[in-house]
């Protein structure tokens, strides 16, 4: 069997309530594409049904290929997982809140294909978030763009696309809280990064997860990550 043209890698933790709508969505956008593919749900230790609902749609999708965490090991652990797991020639990941809209995938496949651009992240310019957390976003976009030169107003958007050479280099990336620095890391690579407005939405179920530790965590993160990066040019 050959392997799908397309695969979509949606790391979750505890979103039940969610998942029919997600998959749903998320298959029709790629059922339009014209192209084969398959989603990689990446199930990070979930204790809300999660993972009995995914074997269940497993049984009758056969696209889909659902992965799973015996215990929580964060976001980037969970693309990892499921940056192993793809075969196919372009790969794109979505969180499973089903805020960003998964329509956008489609122009973003265009722009990999026409050789524009090795990766394409989205940009959730009108955002349906909490106003400190829209802000501490904001702040911390404009620092990266500052440190790093980047012309990129939404680094770490969970929707984006990428060829497969790209995925590749950034496998050994992928450690500690490192998913969110992805499009920084693939342009310190040399690839060509670009990004595309998609639409925010509010999220129907489920709550964020979101609270000011993580911005400490990043901060942390990204020291780690530039000394790497230093290390990496000097060899």
């Amino acid at each position: 069997m050959e392997p799908p043209a397309l695969s979509l890698i949606i790391p979750l933790y505890n979103e039940r309530p969610n998942l029919p709508e997600l998959i749903r969505q998320c298959a029709s956008v790629l059922d339009a594409t014209g192209y084969s593919w398959e989603i990689i749900l990446v199930d990070d230790g979930s204790n809300d049904g999660s993972r009995e609902y995914l074997q269940e749609a497993q049984e009758t999708e056969p696209r889909l290929k659902v992965m799973r965490h015996p215990e929580k090991r964060g976001k980037t652990a969970a693309y990892r997982t499921g940056f192993r797991a793809v075969q196919s020639a372009y790969l794109f990941t979505i969180d499973a809140d089903l805020q960003e809209n998964p329509n956008a995938l489609a122009a973003m496949l265009r722009i990999l294909q026409s050789g524009e651009a090795d990766m394409v992240i989205g940009w959730r310019k009108r955002r349906h978030d909490p106003l400190l957390k829209v802000g501490a976003s904001r702040l911390f976009n404009a620092g990266l763009r500052l440190l790093f030169g980047l012309s990129l107003h939404d680094v770490n958007c969970g929707f984006r696309g990428m060829r497969r050479e790209v995925a590749n280099a950034l496998l050994p990336w992928l450690e500690r809280d490192f998913h969110r620095y992805l499009p920084v890391i693939a342009r310190q690579l040399g690839y060509r990064v670009a990004e595309l407005e998609v639409e925010h939405r509010p999220r129907q179920h489920g709550r964020s997860r979101y609270g000011l530790e993580r911005y400490g965590r990043a901060l942390a993160d990204l020291w780690t990550l530039i000394r790497r990066l230093r290390a990496a040019r000097q060899k």
